[in-house]
């Protein structure tokens, strides 16, 4: 499929939405829609859309990048006065009641609104979570391209670790490492943990240093061709004691039940309830967090959710996170999660990286 084609088949997406509700117009002003239905990947953007025509109206320093970047859009470059020349763009292409998302500041939508006049607005965001939760080819390949350079990266650290290093030593060496393998930037705060602090589910890296027996949890994601990847990996460093070794264990196996209960038409919470029923078995539920994962894509945090009671039904396409975890205060803390994508017959686990790694 080219260009072209990946975005009307995006676009027919929100189409069946406006036909659904009686809308003859759209509007995007999120960096992740603009850039899903268009290709954009500016900072500053109102994607408008009808069924004959696409404007984006972006200011002077993407006016020559969005010519590139796009097909068959029209770019209006503005000044200062872009609500006026949005609201005035709306009328030209005809637009009487619209669907905007639902994340526009009150300070720039009630400008916004009163150049609008008489167009009427619905607000609407989870509909086009829901489109981008099902990947295309496109979006498959640029996620397997950022776990390779994020796997890649973190493969090479691991030579360089030992215990003394401090959690931010850690951080540091990994950004540095994974930057070399390609990824454009990190997808989020790098999360690392060490001993009682792994017990902090998003501990961020300080100068604590890593001690013999510390299990160190290590959660971090890189952004590639705009797509994110997500990994955690809890280290063991020396001699880690019998009992911590029992709860890593057990992390793993929830994790194995789980990504064992994927497949198309099972529900999310099914998935959950899998991975739950170890520690439920091991009275350790009360250590869980409530949910097992998340999609990921243009953001971190996508749709599927992998939550307790969620109903919706996984459908080949759908990537999403597997990370069980158990955080025992003042103790220690475990956590392991890949990447999965759910296929026809089944779920590919796009995480190659072991999942028990010892340190010295």
């Amino acid at each position: 499929m080219d260009r072209k084609e990946t975005y009307q088949k995006r676009l027919a997406g929100v189409y069946s939405y406006m036909d659904a509700h009686q809308l003859d117009g759209a509007m995007f002003t999120s960096y992740e829609n603009r850039r899903y239905y268009c290709g954009f990947t500016g900072s500053n953007g109102y994607l408008i859309i009808t069924r004959d025509k696409v404007c984006l109206v972006t200011d002077k320093r993407y006016t020559t990048q969005a010519q590139q970047q796009t097909i068959g859009v029209e770019v209006i470059e503005h000044a200062a006065n872009v609500l006026s020349l949005v609201a005035d763009t709306l009328k030209k292409c005809g637009i009487e009641k619209m669907v905007m998302e639902s994340c526009m500041t009150v300070d720039e939508y009630f400008p916004l609104k009163e150049k609008m006049g008489d167009i009427d607005v619905v607000f609407e965001q989870e509909y086009f979570l829901e489109q981008r939760m099902v990947k295309d080819a496109e979006e498959i390949a640029c996620t397997k391209a950022a776990i390779a350079a994020a796997e890649a990266g973190f493969d090479k650290l691991l030579p360089r670790l030992k215990t003394g290093m401090t959690e931010k030593d850690l951080a540091d060496e990994l950004h540095y490492l994974v930057s070399k393998e390609g990824a454009e930037a990190m997808s989020f705060g790098t999360i690392v943990g060490s001993g009682a602090r792994g017990a902090l589910a998003h501990a961020f890296p300080t100068s604590k240093k890593i001690e013999d027996g510390d299990m160190v949890v290590v959660d971090f994601g890189v952004l590639k061709d705009g797509y994110c990847s997500d990994m955690t990996r809890t280290l063991l460093f020396g001699n880690v004691s019998e009992e911590h070794m029992r709860i890593f264990n057990l992390v793993q196996e929830s994790q194995d039940k789980a990504i064992a209960a994927i497949r198309p038409g099972v529900m999310a919470k099914d998935v959950e309830d899998a991975h739950r029923a170890v520690f439920l078995r091991e009275n350790l539920d009360d250590y869980a967090l409530r949910g097992l994962g998340h999609g990921i894509g243009l953001q971190i945090h996508e749709c599927p959710r992998i939550v307790i009671g969620n109903e919706t039904v996984l459908k080949p396409g759908m990537i999403f996170t597997v990370e069980p975890g158990l955080y025992f205060p003042n103790d220690c803390g475990v956590r392991t999660e890949d990447d999965v994508l759910v296929t026809e017959n089944g779920v590919e686990n796009l995480s190659h990286t072991p999942h028990e790694i010892h340190i010295g």
